[in-house]
């Protein structure tokens, strides 16, 4: 698990430096990657503590909060930023995934991992794709992580079909996802 979570460490990093380095200089994607990472660990401190179970959702509340501090602090826009954080975070929790499916054979988790690694393919292949969509006019960057993420949560929502708060929490972050893309695609500065 220790190797796993190195290599998605590195992956993360080189990811959201890949993605932002053209815009930002290498210390505020630095200190963006620092902040996510301290709140991706206080969410994993806490879900020790309080709620074992939904650990997924309170380190998603953690980089949420550590991504929120980071962009306001750093004056980094958000959707660049979160386009980054997309692309950097799904590698990591696919090395997770697989790597819990291989020590405990939990057939969840290997499902998991392949769910992650076909939303990084879906991310590539939208990005790469995107601005040729005419029903997107606007072409802001933006759009192939919020949609491979919306879908991510959808698939997520039928792979925990027996727990109904995982479904709810997956389905309304992918309906806020899907929110989040009409506005970015009306909004033309």
């Amino acid at each position: 698990m220790l190797i796993a979570n190195l290599l998605g460490i590195f992956v993360f990093l080189f990811s959201l430096w890949k993605r932002l380095k053209d815009d930002y200089h290498y210390e505020k994607v630095f200190n963006l990657a620092v902040f996510i990472l301290i709140g991706l660990l206080l969410g994993f401190f806490t879900s020790l503590k309080i709620f074992n179970s939904y650990w997924f959702w309170l380190e998603i509340v953690g980089i949420a909060l550590g991504f929120t501090f980071a962009i306001k602090n750093q004056k980094i826009k958000f959707i660049e930023s979160f386009e980054g954080l997309v692309i950097g975070l799904l590698p990591w929790l696919g090395f997770y995934y697989l790597a819990n499916a291989i020590l405990t054979h939990n057939l969840i988790s290997f499902l998991y991992f392949w769910l992650t690694a076909v939303s990084v393919f879906l991310f590539f292949f939208l990005d790469a794709q995107y601005k040729k969509f005419t029903w997107y006019k606007s072409g802001r960057v933006g759009f192939s992580g919020i949609v491979t993420l919306a879908i991510f949560f959808v698939l997520r929502a039928g792979l925990f079909y027996a727990n109904i708060f995982e479904v709810v929490l997956s389905l309304t972050t992918s309906l806020l996802l899907i929110i989040l893309l009409y506005n970015l695609s009306r909004n033309n500065d």
